[in-house]
């Protein structure tokens, strides 16, 4: 039941998101925010129809690791967003995405690309 909810919030984030996207375009202005690039991300559906949120949490979880947070980086044109997980004092693994002002989302990190990859 749960994962139900969850599926169908992604499904509204993303027509939230289509939503404003398009409304900022008719209006020949197109910026793309850090917080809605990070939900935009977070929402995207990636393998055992999880969303990468839930995928990484999962993965967190089952592995023993530290969640080292969600990051923003503006660009112009862009925003970056990154999720880093600590695997061991010395270790950090990152996970980078893409996102830009037309809304397109794009792995930007090998280890993104590879995370919704069926095994």
């Amino acid at each position: 039941m749960n994962i139900i909810r969850q599926r169908r919030k992604a499904k509204l984030i993303k027509l939230l998101f289509v939503a404003i996207c398009g409304s900022v375009a008719s209006q020949n202005v197109v910026a793309i925010d850090n917080d809605l690039a990070m939900t935009q991300v977070k929402a995207m559906v990636c393998k055992d129809n999880l969303t990468i949120d839930q995928t990484l949490e999962q993965s967190i979880k089952s592995n023993s690791q530290r969640d080292a947070g969600w990051r923003a980086f503006q660009q112009e044109g862009y925003v970056d967003v990154e999720r880093a997980i600590l695997v061991s004092k010395a270790t950090e693994l990152r996970y980078r995405w893409r996102v830009s002002d037309d809304g397109s989302v794009l792995a930007g990190s090998e280890r993104a690309e590879k995370l919704c990859r069926a095994n």
